[in-house]
């Protein structure tokens, strides 16, 4: 529960941010006609780092699958180049596609499309640790982030930070 009310005032924070950078572009000679400008790197790398600690991505049990999701990262794909990730191990050996952007709305996730196509599934307990890596729109690279299921936590999605003790 804590963990959903911090991704709230983070949610709160980063909307705040967003204001913010439409107000000083606007004084900055941008038009408030434009609706498709994707706000700078920088404020999606931020972004990313404030996530990291409770998860780029989350575990969940559900009718004997294990539920990998990629959706907490998704409001951060406008400026994802590539998203690098193993399963119990640091090879990053596996890529995982990013969803289109919508220019007029960069961090929105659509509710109906939290699913698919955010998701992995797994037989049930099969992922130990996920490795996940962003690789941002100017070629740069994120520091590897691992994370393993909370335990006993059933269908409520969940990650746990490792680290870096894969």
């Amino acid at each position: 529960m804590f963990c959903s009310f911090r991704r709230v005032c983070l949610t709160a924070a980063w909307g705040l941010g967003l204001v913010f950078f439409a107000i000083t572009s606007a004084k900055s000679g941008f038009s408030q006609e434009r609706d498709d400008v994707i706000p700078p790197l920088d404020i999606f790398k931020t972004m990313a780092s404030d996530l990291q600690p409770d998860g780029w991505i989350t575990f969940q049990e559900l009718d004997g699958k294990q539920i990998v999701s990629f959706a907490p990262i998704m409001s951060l794909r406008c400026r994802l180049k590539e998203i690098r990730y193993s399963v119990d191990s640091k090879d990053l050996d596996q890529s995982f596609p990013i969803p289109e952007c919508d220019r007029e709305y960069p961090f929105q996730v659509e509710p109906d499309s939290i699913h698919q196509p955010y998701i992995i599934e797994f037989d049930g307990g099969t992922v130990q640790a996920l490795a996940v890596q962003l690789t941002w729109d100017d070629d740069s690279k994120s520091d590897i982030a691992y994370y393993e299921p909370c335990r006993d936590v059933d269908s409520t999605p969940c990650a746990y930070p490792l680290g870096s003790n894969l």
